[in-house]
């Protein structure tokens, strides 16, 4: 017979005993060097017309791993060309393979692939294949195929399976099983007419049988494990009795999970895997392997499969002996256990009249909650011994969640009532359960000794790390139901370790009152004080055994609470002398110097008169080891508060003058050490450090947002202070400028650097108010006006010239009428910029911070309140260098890279939006704009609208060609020339319908301008429309691996042989 595909037969160009060969030396050492040649053949040879042949012959071989090759050969065979096999072929191949499969019923990875194989036949369309389960059964009974227009003949569904041996019946499991995987991952696949040979209809008849097939085999497998231990053949019988269990386990829960989605619509069928329900369950009391596991697995994922009656006896189970005994050994058995219990506590949360909440007298919600508490009693610590603890945490977390929730219901339904009620007695008992749920937990996070820790693997102490988060992050959930209970626990708890010298417990009750840091307030402090009165901090600091964990949340405790040290200041000697402690020991560095600046920063109006101290500290500081680039920093950051909060800017003058000789220090060894010792690196580092450091005094010299006063709207007519500008404190802006310009000239290259000095820059211009880093427009544009192409980080330099322009926007009022000359500076700063550019593909990066620069610079002009400056600069500038502007703009629109197109559509979006508003005092400068770049800018939209921009970015085109379209009356025009003069509809437009397609999309976009979602739905139909035309214009290419394929005749070369 010809094959299906109409060609004549061929042969292969190998004969079955040299295929033979190939398939046993990939599994032959000696063979290495030659697998990939030796898989690249068998794989053409696979995939060849006559690949249904060699899978058979293969098949038939002895040998295990060539049979295997056989059936992986007849599943590529059906994946790739089973579509064309005629009814007649599909038969054969189904005879072929039970044919296979009976002659070979022993379990083997052959025989475990060919079940696999005959589920994927199953699921084809081409399948003639429908009581599948059956047929397999009466094939092993009858040792030959039988389809199912035999089946009529044969015995009943019991009795056949009554009749398979052992090893039969694990196999009709194994296909059982590879049946519900294989259907349940095309169930997903778009749904076609539902027709009789649909592999889900098709499975729907099988579901009787497989509920005979679970009963037989739970029940021989029962059978066996019952063996007497002194019958002779006890051990083969209870390994074969367990082997028989946990595949029909293995299978029962497939069918679970195959039914939980394509059951939705006939959900009677149900019943005939629920009749198997108990039987499963039976497993957990044998023992079975993994019996536990895939019962935990439906539980957590199919919740609803399990009847009122299964709950309960699975309970039943969980409660007996054999479930005691579990939970008593802590072993991977009761991890698996508590699994269960977890799911099923969790089943009993989501009751809908939530009565496992409400009626604390149930004995059987006791039970329950009395076991989930005792699930975090065991005294191994989490991490290497303790896996129970990580499982029962979701049930504590989502208990204490939803009491939370129905307590504030209950609180809000009774600030209705006229008269207020009593709370109910389920709530007294339900904080109960929280705070002996915290209270276990709190235990739970004590870190194991120090001997213990150090044994323990990285994926343990990861286990801990992960276990410590979730629980910080129920314990905050826990404060609005117990509050000053649950500080007064912390606490005691927190007290009861300092006294016993316990620093692990110490460290979980620091950690544990850390979580409560931002819940309570100034009404918790007496409580605080309890703790922080004694000498918490100098035992710690002082102690040579405290451990690096106890340290660090000590450190970390202290920014938690920095408010209650501003409420507190009597607390202050202890904490900071404790910081500064903490600042020499490597471990403890980085936090303790990032604590240090925000308790400064907190409480600077309470350190102002200690500052010599500080100078001190911090003298004694840099001596240390620890003092580098991010702890001198913050160090520096938290001294520089206590300046600023000084009484009088000679104080201040004063303070920051001492700070500025240490960095002047820092600054001269980077460049000492790059003179004299050639170290390059060593003076960056250096330098990075110093104005790392200044940008941190920066930081500190803004005036705090409860202190600061907004120019604009303030009514003081006082004029602003000349003192940092004019007066005595112009040197330090002098230095300021100074440290930036000589450490960026003396390392150019390097981009921290850079970063770093602009950031300097920035700490001044959000300030309304005259200080140390305000200085003065032309300092900051001196310094962006000297970077070019060349310089490192230049995007972010450009970021700097936006954020000096929209910080500035109120300069006017701050007496400086040098801003426009600089806004002006800036301007052809940015425009050299891109013309030194050229275009926009040159650097993408410097594109966007160009183009977001005359965007900021366009918006300010709007949000100033003396917008004249802006729109004085731009009607001065030469024709010649707005149409630089704009027609970079415009290839920026046009240029395929994301960031500059979308930065780009954005100043468009503002310019034609502006243009809607023919009152602004600047309408004439956008008009005019509009005027000579509209016709470009609308091309640019459309040219990327004919499917030049990708689907995320089409909506950044299309919001500024909707603007351009509500704001000017000559757009409909602008469209159409666009349109006519674009090179794809060029090319289309002698294509049927391409002419009405046009048509539509310009009245579409004219029609739906002013309503948001049609507009952008008009834009989208059009776009894909020509993602269509490019398709249909793009050369046909074939890849260089189809060539051999293309080079074999087409057909499926199925033979009659079969």
């Amino acid at each position: 017979m010809a094959d299906a595909g109409g060609q004549p037969p061929q042969t292969l160009p190998l004969g079955f005993p040299e295929i033979e060969a190939l398939v046993k030396s990939l599994y032959d050492p000696g063979h290495a060097k030659r697998i990939a040649e030796t898989e690249a053949t068998l794989r053409i040879l696979q995939r060849s017309p006559q690949g249904w042949e060699m899978g058979d012959a293969l098949l038939n071989s002895s040998d295990e791993q060539v049979r295997f090759f056989g059936a992986l050969t007849f599943t590529i065979k059906l994946n790739a060309d089973s579509a064309a096999l005629g009814e007649d072929d599909s038969r054969q191949l189904l005879i072929k393979l039970l044919h296979h499969l009976v002659s070979h019923p022993a379990s083997s990875v052959a025989t475990r692939k060919l079940c696999s194989t005959l589920a994927q036949y199953f699921c084809k369309p081409i399948s003639v294949w429908t009581q599948c389960v059956k047929s397999l059964a009466a094939s092993f009974i009858q040792q030959q195929p039988i389809l199912d227009d035999q089946l009529q003949s044969q015995p009943s569904t019991w009795d056949i399976f009554s009749q398979v041996s052992d090893a039969q019946l694990k196999i009709l499991l194994e296909f059982a099983m590879n049946l519900a995987d294989e259907t349940k991952r095309i169930s997903n696949a778009p749904k076609q007419v539902l027709f009789v040979r649909t592999p889900h209809n098709r499975m729907l008849t099988n579901v009787e049988s497989i509920e005979a097939l679970l009963q037989v085999s739970f029940n021989r497998g029962f059978k066996h494990l019952s063996t007497p231990t002194e019958d002779p053949d006890y051990d083969q019988s209870f390994q074969l009795g367990e082997s028989i269990c946990l595949a029909a386990l293995k299978c029962f829960v497939g069918w679970v999970f195959y039914a939980q989605h394509d059951f939705k619509a006939v959900p009677e069928n149900l019943k005939y895997l629920r009749s198997v329900t108990e039987l499963a369950l039976t497993c957990l009391e044998y023992h079975i392997e993994d019996a536990m596991e895939l019962t935990a697995d439906i539980l957590e994922n199919y919740p609803n499969f399990f009847e009122e009656r299964h709950q309960k006896l699975l309970w039943s189970a969980i409660t007996s002996q054999w479930g005691m005994d579990i939970l008593q050994n802590l072993d991977a058995e009761t991890v698996s256990l508590a699994r269960i219990i977890v799911a099923y506590g969790s089943i009993l949360l989501e009751l809908r009249d939530k009565s496992f909440f409400k009626d604390p007298s149930n004995s059987h919600y006791q039970e329950v909650m009395s076991i989930h508490h005792e699930l975090l009693k065991y005294p191994k610590p989490v991490g290497e011994e303790d896996e129970v603890a990580p499982v029962v945490l979701d049930f504590w977390a989502t208990y204490i969640t939803t009491v939370a929730e129905l307590v504030n219901d209950h609180i809000e339904e009774s600030s209705l009532e006229a008269t207020p009620q009593e709370p109910p007695a389920w709530i007294a008992s339900a904080k109960t359960h929280v705070f002996l749920a915290v209270s276990e937990l709190l235990q739970k996070v004590i870190f194991p000794p120090q001997e213990i820790l150090k044994s323990w693997d990285t994926e343990a102490k990861k286990t801990l790390k992960v276990f410590r988060i979730d629980v910080q992050d129920i314990i905050p959930e826990a404060y609005p139901l117990l509050r000053d209970e649950l500080v007064d626990r912390f606490v005691d708890f927190t007290l009861q370790a300092l006294e016993a010298k316990n620093w692990s417990e110490l460290e979980a009750g620091l950690l544990s009152l850390k979580c409560l840091s931002e819940s309570i307030g100034d009404g918790s402090d007496p409580r605080l004080i309890r703790l922080f009165e004694q000498p918490l901090f100098t035992t710690v600091s002082s102690d040579p055994t405290v451990p690096a964990f106890t340290g660090r949340t000590a450190v970390e405790a202290i920014e938690a609470f920095d408010k209650f040290f501003v409420r507190h200041p009597q607390f202050l000697p202890q904490v900071l002398t404790f910081l500064l402690g903490a600042l020499s020991r490597p471990s403890l560095a980085h936090v303790a110097a990032k604590s240090f600046a925000s308790l400064c920063a907190e409480c600077r109006t309470s350190l102002t008169g200690e500052l010599a101290s500080f100078f001190q500290m911090y003298e004694q500081f840099i001596s240390y080891p620890t003092a580098e680039e991010f702890t001198k920093s913050r160090v520096m950051e938290g001294i520089a508060a206590i300046v600023q909060a000084q009484d009088s800017e000679d104080a201040r003058h004063t303070g920051l003058q001492q700070l500025f000789q240490y960095l002047a220090n820092d600054a001269m060894q980077a460049i000492n050490v790059m003179k004299e010792t050639n170290d390059i690196e060593q003076g960056q580092v250096l330098a990075l450090s110093t104005l790392k450091c200044l940008a941190g005094i920066g930081k500190s010299q803004q005036i705090p947002e409860s202190e600061s006063i907004d120019l604009t709207t303030s009514t003081i007519k006082a004029p602003p202070s000349q003192y940092w500008t004019h007066g005595t404190g112009k040197d330090i802006q002098n230095q300021i400028i100074n440290f930036t310009n000589y450490l960026t000239h003396a390392f150019p290259d390097k981009a921290d650097i850079m970063e770093a000095a602009c950031n300097v820059l920035r700490a001044g211009f959000k300030e309304s108010i005259p200080g140390p880093f305000v200085l003065p427009p032309a300092a900051g544009v001196d310094f962006i006006t000297k970077t070019n192409l060349q310089t490192p980080r230049l995007p972010y330099v450009l970021e700097t010239a936006c954020c000096w322009i929209t910080c500035h926007k109120s300069a006017s009022l701050l007496n400086s009428p040098e801003y426009e000359e600089q806004a002006r500076r800036l301007l052809h700063y940015v425009i050299g910029i891109m013309q030194a550019l050229q275009h926009p593909r040159t650097d993408p990066e410097v594109a966007v911070g160009c183009i977001e620069f005359i965007d900021k610079f366009f918006n300010t002009m709007t949000l100033s309140l003396a917008p004249e400056e802006h729109a004085r600069i731009l009607r001065s500038e030469p024709a010649e260098i707005l149409q630089g502007i704009f027609n970079f703009s415009i290839e920026c629109v046009k240029a395929p890279e994301v960031l500059p197109k979308r930065a780009a559509a954005q100043l468009w979006k503002y310019i034609f939006e502006t243009n809607s508003h023919p009152e602004s005092p600047f309408h004439d400068i956008i008009q005019s704009i509009v005027d000579h770049f509209g016709p470009a800018a609308t091309f640019a939209l459309i040219y990327n609208v004919c499917g030049e921009v990708d689907s995320s970015s089409l909506e950044n085109i299309t919001v500024p060609l909707r603007k351009l379209i509500q704001a000017d009356r000559r757009s409909r025009t602008f469209v159409t020339n666009a349109l006519a003069e674009n090179p794809l509809i060029l090319r289309v437009k002698e294509m049927p319908g391409t002419e009405d397609d046009v048509r539509k999309f310009i009245d579409g976009l004219m029609r739906n301008a002013r309503a948001a979602m049609a507009f952008k739905e008009t834009v989208k139909t059009f776009w894909s429309r020509c993602k269509q035309w490019q398709m249909q214009l793009a050369p046909q290419t074939m890849h260089p691996g189809h060539r051999f394929a293309h080079g074999i005749h087409a057909g499926n070369g199925f033979q009659h042989s079969f």
